[in-house]
C-alpha cells in the first residue's frame, strides 16, 4: 500500500462541484476521479488503523457520475476487505440502487442507511459508518455520551446526537430515513448497541471526524477503566476550545488526509 503526500483543490471546491450538475463531461469525469481516490483512501487508511469489521461497515460519496450529467453515490461493493478497495472498484449507485458504473451492488444496510441520511441532509457528501472498538463500546452504555474530558472530546462539542433506539439490521429505506432525522443537524450519530456515524461535506472532514472521535473515545474508555473519578472540563473551555479546534480544522484535516492520500 503506497500513500504519498499531495497538493489538491480545497475541500470546498470539491464539495461544490460534486454536487453541481451539467459540468462537461471531462470535468464530470475528473471531480469523479479525484473523490474516488479520496473515497479509496479513507477506506484504506481507516483499515491500516484497525477501524474497520471485516467486510462489513462501508464509507460512500456523492459525486458527478462518469457517464451521465447526474449525480450518484460513490460506495464499495459488498464482500470487498477494505485494504483491496482502490479508486476504480468502487461502483457508482443512483438513488434507486441501480449500479451504473462497477461490478457487484453495495450491502443493502449500507445502501439504506446511507441513502436515507443523504436524503434527510441534502448538503452532506459524505458518510462514514463502522464498528470502531472504543467508540462502539460508548454506545452500548446505558448513558453512551461522549464526556468532555480530553480536547479531541472538545472538538465535538454539540457536535453528536445519540440514537438508543436499535432494532436490528437497517435493511430498509425507512431505518436509514430514521437515521437522518436522529442525525439532524449534527456531524456525529452514535447508533445505540451498533456503532457510530459521520457526516460531512467532503471526505476529508468525515474521515477527520472519524479518526479523532475514536481517539476522544478511546481516552474515555481508558479513563474510566483506572476506576477514579474522572475529571470533565468546565463548559467554557470546551466551548472555546471547541471553536478554537474548528476554525482550523479544515486546514489540518486538508493536512492530515493528504499524507494518507492514495497513489493513483
Amino acid at each position: 500500500m503506497v500513500f504519498i503526500s499531495f497538493i489538491r483543490p480545497c475541500r470546498s471546491v470539491i464539495y461544490r462541484l460534486s454536487c453541481s450538475r451539467n459540468l462537461s463531461s471531462v470535468r464530470r469525469k475528473e471531480v469523479n476521479k479525484e473523490i474516488r481516490v479520496r473515497l479509496a483512501s479513507a477506506y484504506r487508511a481507516l483499515d491500516s488503523y484497525g477501524l474497520n469489521e471485516g467486510v462489513c461497515n462501508h464509507l460512500s460519496a456523492i459525486a458527478p457520475c462518469s457517464i451521465l450529467d447526474a449525480n450518484i453515490m460513490l460506495i464499495i461493493p459488498f464482500h470487498l476487505h477494505w485494504s483491496e478497495v482502490n479508486p476504480s472498484n468502487l461502483i457508482e449507485v443512483n438513488e434507486k440502487n441501480e449500479v451504473l458504473v462497477g461490478e457487484g451492488k453495495p450491502e443493502t444496510t449500507a445502501f439504506c442507511i446511507h441513502q436515507g441520511v443523504y436524503k434527510k441532509r441534502p448538503d452532506v457528501k459524505a458518510i462514514m459508518h463502522t464498528h470502531m472498538p472504543y467508540a462502539t463500546a460508548l454506545t452500548c452504555l446505558k448513558n453512551p455520551k461522549l464526556l468532555m474530558l480530553h480536547q479531541n472530546s472538545s472538538r465535538f462539542y454539540n457536535r453528536i446526537a445519540y440514537d438508543t433506539e436499535y432494532a436490528g439490521l437497517g435493511d430498509f429505506a425507512a431505518e436509514g430515513e430514521r437515521l437522518g432525522e436522529a442525525l439532524g443537524q449534527n456531524s456525529v450519530l452514535f447508533m445505540g448497541n451498533h456503532g457510530v456515524l459521520t457526516a460531512a461535506e467532503s471526505v476529508d472532514v468525515a474521515f477527520d471526524d472519524m479518526y479523532y472521535l475514536e481517539r476522544a473515545a478511546m481516552v474515555q474508555v481508558l479513563a474510566c477503566s483506572t476506576n477514579q473519578e474522572v475529571k470533565e472540563m468546565d463548559e467554557r473551555v470546551v466551548s472555546h476550545t471547541s471553536q478554537q479546534i474548528l476554525e482550523v480544522s479544515t486546514s489540518l484535516c486538508k493536512k492530515a488526509f493528504g499524507l494518507c492520500y492514495l497513489e493513483k
